[in-house]
C-alpha cells in the first residue's frame, strides 16, 4: 500500500488518539480491509506510524498514571502493580 506523507502523519495522529484501523482508513480514504491487513502484517511505514502514535500516547498515559500513583491514588497504584506483574519475565 502506497501512502502519502500526509496520510502517514494522519495515521500517527489518529492512532495516538486510539482510533481503530478501520476509522483511520476511512479518514485517509483507503480501503479499510487493505489497511487492516497492513496493520496486522506488522510491516511497512503505515504500521510503524500507527504503532508510534499508539505507543507514544500509551507512554504519556502511563507517566500520568505513575504520577497519580506516586501522589497516593489507590487505583493508579493498583494499575502500576498490575503492569509491573505483567511485565516480569522468567
Amino acid at each position: 500500500m502506497n501512502l502519502t506523507e500526509d496520510q502517514l502523519k494522519e495515521i500517527e495522529s489518529m492512532a495516538a488518539l486510539f482510533f481503530s484501523p478501520e476509522e483511520i482508513a476511512e479518514n485517509i480514504e483507503v480501503d479499510p480491509e487493505e489497511f487492516l491487513l497492513l496493520i496486522k502484517s506488522q510491516t511497512g511505514e503505515g504500521y510503524l506510524r500507527y504503532m508510534r502514535g499508539r505507543l507514544g500516547s500509551e507512554v504519556d498515559l502511563r507517566r500520568a498514571i505513575q504520577q497519580a500513583a506516586l501522589h497516593g491514588s489507590t487505583p493508579a497504584q493498583q494499575m502500576m502493580r498490575d503492569w509491573h506483574n505483567r511485565s516480569k519475565y522468567d
